[in-house]
């Protein structure tokens, strides 16, 4: 068999070259090791070449014919090796030499042997061998190689370096121009693939183009070479096209790793972390390389990478922001709450309710041992431990704690009501915990002796059952338990007015005042809650305008009479309708009221006034106040912010009545907005809300109360764990008519209601060894007929729900308006 027969490609090109004319001569007198040994070459399925004799001329087989490229196949081919290979000579001749004249075969992995192929000197790296062939007298013949191109894994494991430079780089940013002055700096080190770069954004004021960050380039020549690419390129941010290549404009560049000069680019788009475009990122292509799918994929991953760079800078942004405002609302907690913080348990934060319970000062920055060393070798450090480990949280109802007095002359054993709940990262990791507590002591000693004396049943206190475990839990948990002894403190005032005759002291008058207050801030925090979480069901009917108002001004006038202020009306009595929720409404033009009142001195003026604008009706309260600051107005309508307190505002609230106002008016798709001249020049807060067609009557109002006092008398069974919420009721009840009984425990009550069935049963829902509505169940099992009334600090549209799964006829809030309860009770 002829070994130069077949061979592919190769084997057709050594077959029509005339060889007569070459330094080897005619192919039928070639040396037996010659043919051999080309022979072996064309058959062979890895890329191999063969250079033979003193001029070293080439042979080649299929598979080594990609690695030529262009402008060297098929001239390669019989061709001279010096002739073939003259950029890369004074490089591979002295291994050649010693294979030629020595016989010293050599090896070389992932070598650097740049060739001229494709119409440029390019970047190719080769793993190769050079053997010694031997012609058949024994000596050196020529030099076989058997070689491999290893360029795109050599690029790609290069390029992957990059890219982990770059992730780990930017990990460290903390704001949009770091990541890109970071990006542009990692990739200021990898020349050869990036011989220049830089970050082009569009200012938002005028769409401008500035040059931001650039590597490989000084900044002149970068913004003169973003000016030559111009806004076609740079300046569409809505391109559909998100990344192109293009030829350097302008003169050639010579920078980056390689002698020759840049005369391309690629310009790819970044987006910010909504995926709308922010910027370009302008990059220059080696000389040496050609732009393929994988160069081009390097850039985008590039571009990639500092998109997600963006979007944990903006993620930890946004969760600063949350913290920030969960920390504030934590600060205004009437209840004592504190944030630790890593393996330590360090301080971050603690509010007064917190400061005052444990009696000291200066603990935030603390480890929780460096700031109550007295507890080290008791249970409560491993208990933070234990939370901060699992991430189970920790509640206990009497936790015994001695603590030093805080003028260090002893300690005080003390017990707390506490929950430890764990706070979470955005992986799931725990990192630190909530700690709300409460003093107990003194009730934990007086149950201890009303133990002693066998007066007193066991009592448990079922409150923070699930402290803090979501911003709305916890809004809700904290009116519930605001709104406990509220309720014991509304009936006693409504039963001391009963006993009055309907005249109430001057400080019973106080207390309900205060009372209300208290009980509006409760609601403030509740509503809030409920609105941002698209709770709210708006009791929607055609209503007149200027019933909304009067409702208004009753609800506000107790301030205006506290303050001697003018209240100036100027609205028409009926004609200006529109459909919306009456009680709500009159809730927001109040809200503006009483604000109103307090930033107004003491015999001041307010004006309330309502016209129709179009197809709005316009309502605007005005007065002569403190006035508010430019700074001030654009955050005015946001919750928990409020302008400068003054001493003599005897009723504070928590920042959240405007804030309510602009949620309820846009859920009656309207609108509100402030205006002031600024300090003590007075303000003007407008609301407009879509107006009905003049003419269009409105709804009747609802009817008047039922009376206190009731024909029908009913046997009636209250129960309340509260011993003075249930006491002060049934006294309440049985002033109206009532025949009433307590209980202030589950069995207690069951014994009651076997005993004599009654026709109403008021219950708490949140009672010790059975809840309310098992109680209810229970009591429904023995009276049928029993009218089931839950009276309960829990009032979200969920807990409603509950209640009437659960069977119950009506479902009240504390603190409770007698008028309420008696209608109730009547069915």
């Amino acid at each position: 068999m002829n070994p130069l027969a077949g061979g592919g490609a190769a084997g057709e090109l050594i077959r029509g070259i005339d060889w007569s004319k070459t330094p080897l001569g005619p192919a039928a007198a070639w040396p037996k090791s010659l043919v051999t040994t080309v022979g072996i070459v064309l058959h062979s399925r890895h890329p191999m070449f063969l250079w033979w004799g003193p001029e070293l001329i080439q042979f080649y087989n299929d598979a080594y014919t990609p690695s030529l490229g262009t402008g060297k196949h098929p001239i390669a081919m019989g061709q001279r090796g010096r002739d073939c290979w003259g950029e890369i000579w004074p490089v591979i001749w002295p291994q050649i030499e010693g294979v030629m004249t020595r016989g010293e075969a050599s090896w070389n992995q992932d070598a650097l042997i740049p060739i001229l192929r494709n119409g440029r000197l390019e970047e190719v790296y080769w793993t190769y061998g050079y053997s010694p062939v031997f012609a058949d007298d024994g000596s050196v013949g020529g030099t076989l190689v058997v070689c491999t191109e290893t360029t795109p894994r050599v690029l790609a494991a290069r390029r992957l370096r990059v890219l982990g430079d770059l992730t780990e780089s930017t990990a460290l940013a903390t704001d949009a121009a770091s990541v890109d002055r970071i990006a542009v700096q990692a990739l200021g080190r990898a020349t050869f693939d990036v011989p220049f770069a830089f970050v082009c954004l569009a200012r938002p004021s005028d769409g401008q183009l500035r040059v931001t960050e650039a590597a490989g380039l000084s900044e002149a020549p970068a913004i003169g070479l973003a000016a030559r690419i111009g806004r076609t390129v740079l300046g569409d941010m809505a391109s559909a096209s998100t990344s192109s290549a293009m030829p350097l404009p302008g003169p050639p560049l010579v920078t980056g790793g390689w002698q020759e000069p840049v005369a391309e680019l690629f310009v790819v788009t970044l987006r910010d972390p909504a995926g709308q475009p922010r910027g370009k990122l302008v990059v220059g292509l080696s000389p040496r390389l050609g732009f393929d799918a994988e160069y081009r994929d390097f850039f985008t991953q590039i571009a990639e990478r500092m998109e997600l760079a963006l979007a944990r800078v903006d993620a930890f942004r946004v969760r600063a922001l949350a913290e920030s405002e969960r920390n504030n609302l934590l600060l205004q907690a009437p209840i004592a709450t504190a944030i630790l913080t890593g393996p330590e348990h360090v301080y971050r934060l603690a509010n007064e309710s917190y400061l005052r319970m444990i009696d000291r000062r200066g603990i935030v920055g603390k480890a929780f041992i460096e700031a109550f060393p007295e507890v080290v070798g008791t249970s409560l450090p491993g208990e933070l431990d234990a939370v901060y480990r699992s991430g189970k949280p920790f509640v206990a109802e009497e936790y015994p704690i001695a603590l030093k007095r805080s003028d260090g002359s002893g300690t005080d054993e003390g017990f707390f009501k506490f929950s430890l709940e764990p706070l979470r990262d955005a992986s799931g990791e725990v990192y630190g915990m909530i700690a709300m507590g409460i003093d107990s002591t003194e009730q934990v000693r007086a149950r201890r002796l009303l133990e002693k004396t066998n007066q007193e049943r066991e009592t448990l206190l079922s409150e923070l059952e699930a402290a803090n475990r979501a911003k709305d839990e916890f809004l809700a948990m904290l009116g519930h338990e605001l709104r406990n002894p509220l309720s014991p403190i509304t009936t006693a005032l409504e039963l001391m007015k009963l006993r009055a005759g309907g005249k109430p002291s001057r400080e019973e008058e106080v207390i309900e005042r205060q009372v209300k207050h208290l009980t509006r801030l409760v609601d403030d925090l509740l509503d809030v809650s409920k609105i941002t979480r698209g709770k709210v069901d708006l009791k929607r009917e055609v209503i007149d305008i200027a019933d909304v108002l009067a409702r208004a001004v009753e609800m506000a006038s107790f301030l205006f009479e506290q303050r001697s202020h003018r209240l100036l009306l100027d609205a028409p009595t009926a004609g200006l309708v529109l459909r919306g929720d009456a009680v709500r409404l009159a809730q927001v033009v109040a809200n503006l009221l009483t604000n109103a009142a307090r930033y107004t001195n003491v015999g001041g003026t307010i004006s309330l006034s309502a016209e129709r604008d179009g197809e709005q009706i316009v309502i605007r309260v005005a007065d002569n106040g403190s006035g508010i600051s430019a700074d001030m107005l654009t955050r005015i309508f946001e919750p928990f912010v409020q302008g400068k307190r003054t001493q003599d505002r005897a009723e504070g609230g928590l920042g959240l009545g405007l804030a309510l106002v602009k949620n309820l008016v846009s859920l009656h798709g309207g609108d509100v907005e402030a205006r002031s001249d600024g300090p003590n020049r007075g303000s003007v807060f407008a609301i407009r809300l879509p107006a009905l067609p003049a003419g269009q009557p409105s709804e009747p109002a609802t009817s008047a109360a039922a009376p206190l006092s009731s024909s029908v008398r009913r046997q009636v069974l209250v129960v309340d764990d509260n011993a003075d919420a249930a006491d002060l009721l049934a006294i309440m009840l049985q002033a109206v008519g009532h025949r009433v009984s307590t209980a202030h425990d589950p069995l207690e009550a069951l014994d009651i209601a076997a005993q004599s069935a009654p026709d109403v049963a008021v219950l708490d829902i949140g009672l010790p060894v059975m809840d309310g509505y098992e109680l209810g169940a229970r009591i429904r099992s023995r009276a049928p007929s029993c009218r089931l009334i839950a009276l309960t600090g829990y009032g979200q549209i969920e807990d409603r729900a509950k209640s009437s799964a659960a069977g119950f006829d009506a479902h009240l809030v504390k603190p409770v308006e007698l008028e309420a309860l008696l209608a109730a009770i009547s069915g």
